[in-house]
């Protein structure tokens, strides 16, 4: 039986995944900082997601994921990896005591699931437990989707990954739920810059990575990049807010670590 197109896109992300660049994966400074957020003591944590580069941050980690293809072909680690919902995890009230996400927001709409989020990670949190979480934002005024591409042809976007990650926020900030079907991103940049030779010699990237984008082409996915204000309203009062980090990278404005921590 075929893959439903769900699991077909994941299938597909998962197998993509070692051609794929900052800020779509964490990046260096990206794990240093989850890092040092967790502190010398994480206790017990769980892994919202599978990725790779954060499965190292703590011998006593679970990871939890709904994709049974995003755990088969990157979740190599020896510990423990679950099939199962964000949004209705199996796990007892207060299990954990540090939960890490690496773009969790992006995959669930907002508010709504938004709020179902931030309402399971605060009840698998134990009393004082922090939620780290590199959250994927919009700019808070939204942009121009022409504009993201014309910048792109004037050589002035240094990172492919982050200019697609750009050009899909601009579009998602058209979108009244902040929410963009990700075959669109692919549709605008084939109609905007038809030419690839010639965005390859404007910036210097290669066209291998310019062919990352085609991943995107006829899925089913839909992303969600809410503005920071956004994101921060559906948090609950049982999570308190206590530090955001930034990188340095291209696009690293984008890209914060949100530090919450579980009210006692």
């Amino acid at each position: 039986m075929p893959p439903s197109e769900p699991n077909k896109h994941w299938q597909n992300f998962a197998k993509q995944w070692n051609r794929l660049g900052s800020p779509l994966r964490p990046c260096a400074e990206d794990v240093e900082n989850f890092r040092s957020a967790m502190g010398n003591t994480p206790g017990r944590c769980l892994l919202l997601g599978v990725t790779p580069e954060l499965a190292g941050l703590t011998p006593d980690i679970t990871a939890i994921d709904n994709s049974a293809a995003m755990i088969g072909t990157l979740w190599q680690d020896k510990n423990e990896a679950i099939l199962g919902d964000w949004l209705d995890m199996p796990f007892a009230d207060r299990s954990f005591d540090t939960l890490i996400g690496d773009g969790c927001l992006v995959l669930l709409s907002q508010p709504g699931q938004h709020e179902q989020f931030f309402a399971q990670a605060h009840r698998v949190l134990a009393p004082g437990g922090k939620l780290l979480l590199r959250v994927f934002v919009g700019a808070e005024d939204g942009e121009d989707r022409e504009r993201v591409c014309a910048e792109a042809l004037n050589g002035k976007m240094q990172n492919f990954h982050a200019f697609k990650w750009r050009l899909s926020m601009a579009i998602a900030s058209e979108s009244p739920d902040f929410g963009v079907n990700v075959a669109e991103t692919c549709a605008t940049f084939n109609r905007l810059i038809p030419d690839r030779a010639a965005l390859a010699a404007a910036t210097g990237w290669t066209a291998e990575d310019i062919a990352t984008i085609d991943f995107y082409r006829d899925s089913s996915a839909r992303y969600c990049y809410a503005p920071l204000s956004e994101v921060r309203k559906a948090i609950p009062p049982s999570l308190r807010e206590t530090c955001v980090i930034y990188g340095h990278y291209e696009l690293a404005e984008r890209c914060p670590i949100l530090i919450l921590e579980a009210r006692k």
